[in-house]
């Protein structure tokens, strides 16, 4: 039965064929695509992202190759949705597929490696395979610190997930000062925005000059 819903999703996309158009066009397809598909996965309707998922995958492999670093978003998000349906194996191959595109085309430092060492991490860790997702997660907060910096949400996300790892190891010491620092992060970021909305607040106000607005944008 699932395979029929997805067959039929996948026929209803109102899509050219692949390598019907120049590039420019089967790319903006595919990104038109993965902004549905994180629109549809966000409101609850997965069957309905994982095929505009698979189908942007589909045109970026066929237009630009299959060792494409525009394969990477389609990817991760196929991984995620996978991750959610607790469809492990098929999760981390590709998690384990959008690595290796990063370190061929982006390099191993790239913020994006750190976004599929983690979902690796995850995978690891919900199935208790805490020895497997540890090294993952440092891996991930140490490019996420160097290239996002120390302060960034992503760095606090990590942070959390190695809290609760730890603490289900009963290391809670270590998971204490990691949830901790996650919290400061989280907080900061949350004052920040606060900040922002409230310097955009006033400068909206009659007589607030063209600069000082376009400087909060």
């Amino acid at each position: 039965m699932r395979g029929r819903l997805l067959a039929m999703l996948l026929l209803s996309i109102p899509l050219g064929m692949p390598g019907a158009g120049p590039p420019g066009v089967q790319a903006n397809q595919a990104i038109a695509l993965i902004v549905k598909a994180r629109q549809n996965r966000t409101e609850g309707y997965f069957y309905r992202a994982e095929a505009q998922y698979r189908r942007a995958l589909a045109i970026v492999e066929q237009t630009f190759g299959a060792g494409s670093a525009n394969l990477i978003p389609a990817l991760n998000g196929l991984s995620e949705l996978d991750f959610e349906a607790r469809r492990y194996t098929e999760a981390e191959a590709l998690s384990r597929r959008s690595a290796a595109l990063v370190e061929a085309t982006l390099g191993a430092g790239h913020p994006l490696m750190a976004t599929a060492l983690h979902d690796l991490a995850a995978i690891y860790h919900v199935q208790g395979q805490y020895a497997k997702a540890e090294p993952l997660y440092y891996r991930a907060l140490a490019i996420r610190e160097n290239t996002l910096g120390p302060g960034h949400p992503f760095v606090a996300a990590t942070l959390a997930n190695l809290a609760a790892m730890e603490r289900a190891q009963g290391r809670r010491g270590r998971a204490a000062e990691h949830y901790a620092r996650a919290v400061r992060i989280s907080q900061g970021a949350l004052e920040r925005d606060g900040q922002r909305f409230a310097d955009a607040w006033r400068c909206a106000a009659p007589g607030a000059s063209v600069a000082q607005t376009e400087a909060l944008q």
